[in-house]
């Protein structure tokens, strides 16, 4: 199984959120709410967290087969999901298994030594970062989620000389460029990861945009979506589930995400199902079985997936 935080590294993660909160509030799960101070945000402004509201990332956490930090209403969605919309399940994990394909692509390849990946949710094992390092010891990592709580968990149990994690929201796009820019070389390519994610952005364009202005040359975008095109059956059922509990889903067409990597010139085999992105490595059937995941057995999957370098 994938290495989870504990209840125990849950709490951890929390006090040290709670160590940079000079109002002294304690987060208490029993009270179904708790109040903490971004450590990115003033520190009189504290943010509310209702455990009784479904979160998109600890919804994935569920789908990948995990999910100790989620709370029940996140393990109901879940296992909605999984029970009404079995594709969807298999494109979720098909997509997380390309992820690791893309960044060791990028870091073995492409010899990239600067990774981002935007809404990187929950640590989960291989993060992204170790996958890098197994290619190249001097990668740079940097997280970056809209989640105080995630950030706190992957400071805790991620951040090192080489790996940080930013709590930063992907729509405001300024004070996103300022996080990336800060953390990476500018002088570098720098390999940026939105998998997973453009799908709850009401405007992921204006975040890709945004983000490929600071690019520098020789830069790569990894990017993954759900797609309706070939059966929009189990994505319909899918969206209608997150929008029964107060998440805004959001599916596109092919064509669309197209016009997502519109800057990019796509490494072969282009905008493709996700388990027809460079052919899987045999650590990833390994671990796919390990798992108990379901192989992907059509090229119809709903999910595309690319990696296109900067023109």
């Amino acid at each position: 199984m994938p290495r989870r935080c504990t209840s125990t590294a849950h709490r951890a993660a929390v006090s040290a959120t709670e160590s940079m909160n000079s109002s002294g509030l304690r987060p208490v799960k029993s009270e179904r709410r708790a109040q903490m101070t971004s450590p990115r945000r003033a520190d009189n402004e504290a943010i509310v967290l209702d455990p009784s509201q479904a979160h998109s990332g600890r919804i994935h956490d569920v789908l990948l087969g995990a999910g100790k930090d989620a709370y029940l209403v996140d393990l109901e969605a879940g296992h909605k999901l999984i029970t009404h919309s079995r594709a969807f399940l298999v494109a979720a994990r098909a997509t997380r298994l390309w992820l690791l394909r893309a960044v060791r692509y990028l870091a073995s390849e492409q010899l990239v030594r600067q990774f981002v990946e935007l809404g990187s949710g929950y640590p989960c094992s291989p993060n992204l970062h170790e996958v890098a390092r197994n290619c190249a010891p001097t990668a740079r990592m940097v997280y970056v989620d809209h989640d105080p709580v995630v950030a706190a968990h992957g400071r805790v149990f991620l951040a090192d000389e080489q790996t940080e994690f930013v709590h930063a929201d992907l729509s405001d796009t300024d004070a996103l460029v300022t996080e990336i820019t800060a953390a990476m070389d500018p002088s570098e390519p720098i390999a940026v990861c939105l998998s997973f994610v453009a799908e709850f952005l009401p405007d992921p364009g204006m975040v890709v945009d945004a983000v490929t202005t600071m690019l520098p040359s020789g830069s790569f975008l990894a990017l993954s979506h759900i797609t309706r095109d070939a059966d929009p059956g189990p994505v319909d059922r899918a969206a209608d589930i997150y929008t029964g509990f107060g998440i805004e889903f959001r599916s596109r067409s092919r064509d669309e995400v197209a016009a997502l990597l519109a800057g990019y010139d796509l490494v072969e085999p282009g905008l493709v199902a996700p388990h027809r992105w460079w052919s899987p490595h045999d650590v990833d059937q390994r671990r796919a079985r390990n798992l108990g995941w379901e192989p992907p057995q059509a090229d119809d999957l709903c999910c595309r997936a690319a990696v296109g370098r900067l023109r």
